[in-house]
């Protein structure tokens, strides 16, 4: 029996080796296969509804798009001027922002004795950028164009593919299922069902905290008085897809910004880039993401670092609906069997969950009430 166990535990390490190899290999397949299904499992919900109303898959699903890019409409012409005007003034006052930057730099350097290699100059990071561009100017250009182009042709594949998924879900689910015994087609079922209910929800819950996170810093930062919020904000609403990261990267351009102008006006940009971030961890996250797996934020770096590494950008996108997934099928598939298998002698002390922000604000406004009352 042992010797079955270590024989067993040293196939499936060779297995998994295998399976990485491959997926390395062929990772841009599999690229467009992750975000086809992460695509399907977002637009099948309001899709789902309509069906459930009487209204044909086909159909719903050209409601949802045509939404979608109404929506995007709305918002680009309620916000896409003021973000054009502003990044076009970013590109044109640049150098002067720059020289304010390295006036900073030098007066940092004269109190604190730093020498900073003169790396703000202006008139330098121009020859370089020229330097880099003017040697291989047709490559440079051949290597942006064939980038976009494929990427235009991956992303084209994923929506048609998301299209027929939207569709018609039901003969690829029964075809998946089939694959499993008959007494077990009922579990898998189940276990899907909780994968795509996970991952709706978490988007859902991401996609408010991104608006809420690019409305609060648009609003910070002009009454700060930061130049270009507006740009700030929308930048900082779309870097928070991506959890731990994007905050960070999308407050280091608002600093910048703002000691271009006054130290103080930088503090008071990191003071409230700490008050976004405790009102999100304390009261959005609880609020929007209740409902949606828990995931330790250890977890979640680790699989940034590998879907970053593997993907590149768009597999940061993909990393937290991923490691949801495979926690769900962890839970689901391992730990509940193990449970069933004994009893932990020694199980650790439950821990104390907190309170729903929802709940403490409704107990604070009946407190309130009574002391009016009385």
């Amino acid at each position: 029996m042992k010797n079955r166990t270590v024989y067993l535990a040293v196939a499936l390490a060779f297995a998994l080796a295998v399976f990485s190899y491959f997926v390395y290999e062929i990772r841009t397949i599999v690229l467009v296969l992750l975000l086809t299904m992460l695509f399907s499992i977002i637009i099948s919900g309001p899709v789902d509804y309509l069906a459930h109303r009487g209204l044909p898959r086909g159909l719903g699903i050209l409601v949802v798009l045509g939404v979608l890019a109404g929506v995007f409409w709305l918002g680009g012409v309620a916000v896409a001027p003021v973000v054009e005007r502003q990044a076009r003034e970013l590109v044109q006052n640049f150098p002067a922002l720059l020289s304010q930057a390295e006036g900073f730099a030098n007066r940092v350097q004269n109190f604190f004795g730093v020498d900073l290699g003169g790396f703000l100059q202006p008139q330098r990071l121009s020859e370089t950028i020229s330097g880099a561009l003017s040697g291989d100017t047709f490559n440079v250009v051949a290597n942006i164009g064939g980038s976009i182009a494929n990427g235009l042709s991956l992303a084209l594949v994923a929506l048609i593919g998301t299209i027929y998924l939207v569709i018609r879900p039901a003969p690829l689910v029964n075809g998946f299922v089939s694959f499993f015994p008959a007494e077990r087609r009922p579990r898998v079922r189940e276990i899907l069902t909780k994968l795509y209910g996970t991952v709706q929800r978490w988007f859902l819950g991401q996609l408010t905290t991104m608006v809420l996170i690019g409305v609060l810093s648009a609003i910070a930062f002009s009454i700060i008085g930061v130049p270009f919020a507006v740009l700030l904000g929308v930048f900082g609403g779309l870097v928070a897809f991506v959890p731990f990261i994007g905050p960070t990267i999308a407050v280091i351009p608002a600093i910048l910004l703002a000691l271009s102008e006054s130290p103080v006006q930088a503090i008071w940009v990191l003071v409230a880039y700490l008050a976004i971030q405790a009102v999100e961890s304390n009261v959005i996250q609880p609020i929007v993401m209740s409902q949606a797996v828990e995931l330790h934020p250890a977890v979640v770096v680790f699989g940034l670092l590998i879907m970053g590494t593997l993907f590149g950008f768009v597999g940061l996108l993909l990393a937290v609906p991923l490691v949801a997934a495979i926690q769900v099928l962890t839970r689901e598939l391992w730990v509940k069997r193990m449970d069933r298998i004994g009893t932990d002698p020694a199980p650790p002390a439950p821990r104390a969950k907190p309170r729903h922000p929802t709940k403490r604000f409704s107990r604070a406004w009946r407190a309130l009430k009574g002391l009016f009352r009385s």
